[in-house]
This record gives structure tokens, C-alpha cells and sequence, in this order.
């Protein structure tokens, strides 16, 4: 008995340290990045002489949304959970009938007994009828047994944002179950890191954090590893060439706990965040005047080989505002003045920015700027509109794009809608982003708030509040804090409010498993294979 107890032990202490390493997959040649050990030892100096959170100025930063690729680094992760009392299993609920094989039995030849006559015909149809009537019955029950368990797969997937952190494509059907089988296992290997997660790492994973550095610093490497991030921001004055990027984001993610998402706005046109890299590129607007799909599609596949090659996995484009007005913050941003043409070119974008898996785009702004004369950045607007046009101008590209099932990430901006909650903006709404975006329009993926810095939110809220209601609205991921002390604080504010009851510990849970789960879909997270 001794012996085999032992083989199971090192059976599941084997099963853990698989679950737990992730690594990043490689693109191209490996970055050599230059020794650390200096920017290491001064990390005590850099959280010494932090700033308090009230002496901060928030730097008023400009537009930027966008998603980034994961460098040519291998990570492994230190975080080994206690092994549990049983072995952990993974089940799949549900396959095809044709999967399913019934053994054929052969009854042995009836022998009458000695002096017996044989039954006579009418029982030996009797028992043909019987036999027939249980091979009908079989052949009707599988197809209701199937459907059963696909809708329970369908149910879990749904409960999973589709497993990857998008919706389920149009037509898909329940005999598409090989797709399921792997989404399943994905949760269930998301659900064992969260469940062996702290918090603290936990509200990390929902924290995306903006810097001016252009190369690794001790604060930076502090920042990343002390507050267990799960996401960084690069704007144009991070960016100064293609070997600096690539350093810096390799370097990044080697202080991370879990792989980073690394975003940026590389919209093209007035919002070209690798003008330092490619120069200039033409935006939507220039799409829109171009009027092919074909040429929006080209635009987002050489975008997405761009960012990729540089480490950047999140791009934050296409803008999919409906342009109405010359005013605001969208001058030449849009692709057009109509639902239908944003919907088409935007969507061609989208299509070939993550047609190569490594990138992931955001649909901006929602619930759209499009009528908006005023900028975020500089004050909040109230846009007075009824439902019924915001369905048909505004929201229109976002649930046709979002019916594709293509749709991973959505930015929520800073504008009230007088129609759905006139008391506050629609990041800070519960009523738009969890009644609208996720109710009504059915988009169960990455939510992540256009910037909090900006005046539209400052001017009005505390920071404390604009974290705490950022996350009850709704919102995935806070974009950005900007300093050691906004994320300690970020942090702070968010652990009280799961301690006091303010907001619950599955809301949490909720969105770091959405938010592993795009990881895993977009390969910065990889999941290890099961060892046979």
C-alpha cells in the first residue's frame, strides 16, 4: 500500500508543476537583454523615495489604445500552489453520438429441450417486434442524449466568455465539440491559477500601467514584480526605435509573475504610436476614402507583423465611432459617417490585424464619441440621445462586429448618456457596460476604460472612486495607473472593497478569468501539454 500512496504523490506534485509553467513562445531570435542587477538593487531606493499618492500630478497623456504582441522571451512561472488533498482531473461532459460505440452482442442459439417443440411462429415474431422496437428506441435517444450534453457545454462555454474571452461565432452549431473539448480544458487550467492565486495578484492581472521610460529602470522593474501587473502601455514617448522596443518589452515581461499584455494605439494617421519605427501610416480615415476592404484588411495584417515583431500583443484599434461631428477627439480617426461603412471597413481591420493569432484589437470608443463635440482627455460630455439612435448609429458596429465572434476587447470611454444613466459616465456605468454592452448586446469579453487620467473623470471624481466604480461597471482592466504609488493604491482600494463587501470576490474572479483566458487564446499564455 505504501508504494503506490507514494506514486500518486509524485504523480500530482508532477501535475502542479506542469499546470503552473507557462512560457512564452518565441518569434524570431532571442533578445539578449542586458544585466538587471543594477536596476534590482536600486528597487528599495526607487520605493523609498516614491511620491505619496497626494502629491502626484496626473500627466495628461494623449490618445493612446492599443494592443500589443508578446516578445521572443521564455518565462517561467515562480508561483508553485500547495498540492491539494485528490488528484485533479480534467472531464469533458459532452461528444457526438457518432463517437459513441454500442458493443453488438450475440445471443447463443436457442436450443429447445428434448421433447420440446419449437416456438411457433407468431412468438417468433413477437420477439423480432420487441428487438426492433429497442433498436428504434436507441436510434431516437442518442440525438436527444447529444443535444443534451452539448447544451452543457454551450452553457459552460457561455459562462466562460466562450472559453477564449469572445462570443461564439454565427452558425456555430453543437457538433463543433473538438473546439469545446480544448475551451474546456482552458478553464479548467485558468480556474487552478486563480484558485492558487492571492489577491493582490489577482487585482494585478486588472491593472495596465502607463510609464515615460524608454529603457527598464528600478522603478519600473519594482512596479511590474511588486504589484504582480498583468498589463503595461506604451505611447509615442516610449517608443524611439525597434531595438529599444524590443529590449524594453523583453525585459518587461521578464519581471512579470504571468505574461504581460502589452498595448499601444497604433491607429495610423494622427494616432501612430511606431511613428519612430515605420514613419508615417494612413489611419481610418485614409481607409475609408480608399473604400476596400481588401486595403483595411492589408492595413491591419501588416499592423499586426509591425507590433508583433516588437513585442506589442494589444493593439487598441479600430476606433468604430460613427463621425457626426467635426469637433472632439476623432478628427480623422473614424472610417466613416455611416453605421454600415464603419461596420464593413472596420471589421476588415480587425479581421486581418489578428489574423495571424498574435495580436488582439479593441473595438473604441463605447459607447461611441461619434456625436461628441467635446475631448475626453479635457472635460465630460453628456450626449443627449435616444436609445433608439444609439442602436442605430452608435451600437450598430459593435453588434454586428460582436455577432463575428471576432470581437476580444472593447474600450469603454468617458462620456454620459443621458437615454441609460444621466448620473454618471459610461465607464463609471453600470447600466451601460454590464446592461447594454454585456446584457443587451450579448459581448462577453475584455472590457478595458480608456484612460483615467483623463480630465473628463479627474475633474469629478476622486481617484479612489473612479477605480472603485471602474470595476463595478464593469471594466476588465484599469488603463493606467502611472507611478508605484497610483498602483499601490489601485491595489488598496480594491482589496478594501472586497474585504467590506463592497464588491465580491467572484466579480474579481470574473474578470481575471476573462482576462487569462484571452492570454491563453492569443498564445502569451500557453497552457502546458498533458503529459501521456
Amino acid at each position: 500500500m505504501g508504494q503506490p500512496e507514494e506514486h500518486e504523490e509524485d504523480a500530482r506534485n508532477s501535475f502542479f508543476e506542469q499546470l503552473l509553467t507557462v512560457r512564452m513562445p518565441t518569434a524570431g531570435p532571442a533578445i539578449q537583454a542586458p544585466s538587471s542587477q543594477g536596476a534590482i538593487a536600486d528597487q528599495e531606493t526607487a520605493k523609498q523615495t516614491a511620491p505619496p499618492i497626494g502629491q502626484l500630478a496626473i500627466e495628461q497623456m494623449p490618445t493612446a489604445r492599443v494592443q500589443a504582441t508578446h516578445p521572443p522571451v521564455t518565462f517561467a512561472d515562480t508561483h508553485h500552489p500547495v498540492v491539494a488533498d485528490h488528484p485533479i482531473t480534467y472531464r469533458m461532459t459532452g461528444a457526438p453520438a457518432a463517437a459513441i460505440e454500442m458493443p453488438v452482442v450475440t445471443a447463443p442459439p436457442l436450443v429447445p429441450p428434448y421433447g420440446t417443440k419449437s416456438p411457433s411462429k407468431p412468438h417468433r415474431r413477437r420477439r423480432i417486434v420487441v428487438v426492433a422496437a429497442v433498436i428504434l428506441l436507441v436510434v431516437a435517444l442518442t440525438p436527444v442524449l447529444y443535444q443534451l450534453s452539448s447544451s452543457h457545454l454551450q452553457r459552460a462555454s457561455h459562462t466562460s466568455g466562450f472559453a477564449q474571452g469572445a462570443n461564439p461565432p454565427a452558425g456555430w452549431h453543437p457538433q463543433d465539440w473538438a473546439p469545446l473539448a480544448r475551451q474546456q480544458a482552458e478553464l479548467s487550467y485558468v480556474n487552478q491559477l486563480i484558485a492558487h492565486m492571492t489577491l493582490d495578484q489577482e487585482i494585478g492581472q486588472m491593472i495596465m500601467l502607463g510609464f515615460l521610460d524608454t529603457q527598464m529602470s528600478p522603478t519600473l522593474a519594482y512596479t511590474i514584480k511588486q504589484y504582480h501587473l498583468g498589463s503595461v502601455v506604451l505611447y509615442a514617448w516610449n517608443i524611439t526605435g525597434a531595438d529599444q522596443v524590443k529590449q524594453l518589452t523583453a525585459q518587461m515581461q521578464s519581471q512579470a509573475d504571468l505574461p504581460l499584455f502589452v498595448a499601444t494605439d497604433q491607429e495610423g494617421g494622427s494616432v501612430n504610436r511606431l511613428q519612430a519605427v515605420d514613419g508615417p501610416l494612413p489611419g481610418a480615415w485614409a481607409m475609408g476614402a480608399n473604400g476596400t476592404t481588401a486595403y483595411a484588411q492589408q492595413r491591419g495584417e501588416y499592423d499586426a507583423q509591425q507590433l508583433y515583431s516588437l513585442g506589442i500583443n494589444v493593439n487598441f484599434a479600430p476606433v468604430v465611432d460613427v463621425a457626426n461631428t467635426s469637433g472632439g477627439d476623432l478628427g480623422g480617426r473614424t472610417f466613416g459617417t455611416t453605421a454600415d461603412q464603419v461596420t464593413k471597413l472596420a471589421g476588415a481591420y480587425l479581421n486581418g490585424l489578428q489574423s495571424s493569432g498574435h495580436v488582439i484589437g479593441t473595438l473604441k470608443h463605447f459607447p461611441g464619441l461619434g456625436d461628441v463635440p467635446a475631448d475626453p482627455h479635457a472635460s465630460l460630455y453628456t450626449l443627449d440621445r435616444s436609445k433608439a439612435d444609439l442602436e442605430r448609429i452608435d451600437w450598430a458596429p459593435y453588434k454586428a462586429l460582436i455577432a463575428t465572434g471576432q470581437v476580444q476587447m472593447i474600450m469603454s470611454t468617458h462620456v454620459v448618456l443621458s437615454a441609460i444613466d444621466p448620473t454618471r459616465p459610461a465607464s463609471l456605468s453600470e447600466p451601460v457596460l454590464t446592461g447594454i454592452l454585456r446584457d443587451e448586446l450579448g459581448y462577453q469579453g475584455v472590457i478595458v476604460t480608456d484612460g483615467i487620467y483623463m480630465g473628463a473623470l479627474t475633474s469629478h471624481y476622486s481617484f479612489d472612486q473612479i477605480i472603485l466604480d471602474s470595476v463595478k461597471a464593469g471594466n476588465d482592466i484599469i488603463c493606467s495607473t502611472y507611478s508605484i504609488a497610483s498602483t499601490a493604491e489601485t491595489i488598496r482600494v480594491l482589496k478594501d472593497a472586497v474585504q467590506n463587501g463592497d464588491i465580491t470576490k467572484s466579480r474579481i474572479d470574473d474578470s481575471v478569468r476573462r482576462i487569462l483566458l484571452l492570454k491563453l487564446h492569443d498564445g502569451v499564455l500557453t497552457m502546458p501539454q498533458s503529459q501521456g
